[in-house]
C-alpha cells in the first residue's frame, strides 16, 4: 500500500496521493480496519464494562502447512461475541475482535 501511495505521489503530487488516501481508504475506515487495532480496542472496551476477561479460542486449523486456514472466536467469559477466519492466528483473532466490537456496540 505504502509503494503505490508512494507511486501516486511521485507520479501525480502530493495532492493526488491525498485524494486517493481519502477516496479509497479513508472514505470508510469503520468497515476497512486499515488503521486500528481490534483487538486492543475491544479489550478496552471490555475493560470498561468491568465484567468477566476477554480471551480468544482457537477453533480449528486447516490446510497445509504453506496455506495454513485458521478459525477463532472472541469470548467474554464463555459468550462468543465474534467470530474470525484467517490465514494466521493473528489474523483470525483481529477479525473476531472487530465482529466483537460491532457486537458490543449493536448491544
Amino acid at each position: 500500500m505504502e509503494a503505490l501511495i508512494g507511486a501516486i505521489y511521485l507520479d501525480g503530487g502530493f495532492t493526488s496521493a491525498k485524494e486517493f488516501v481519502h477516496r479509497f481508504i479513508l472514505n470508510d475506515i469503520e468497515d476497512k480496519q486499515l488503521f486500528f487495532d481490534s483487538k486492543t480496542i475491544l479489550q478496552e472496551m471490555v475493560q470498561s464494562q468491568g465484567g468477566e476477561a476477554l480471551n480468544y479460542v482457537l477453533l480449528g486449523e486447516s490446510g497445509p502447512d504453506h496455506m495454513k486456514h485458521f478459525a477463532v472466536a472472541a469470548r467474554i467469559g464463555e459468550r462468543e461475541i465474534g467470530r474470525g477466519e484467517g490465514r494466521t492466528k493473528k489474523a483470525a483473532e483481529q477479525l473476531a475482535a472487530y465482529r466483537g466490537i460491532l457486537n458490543l456496540k449493536e448491544q
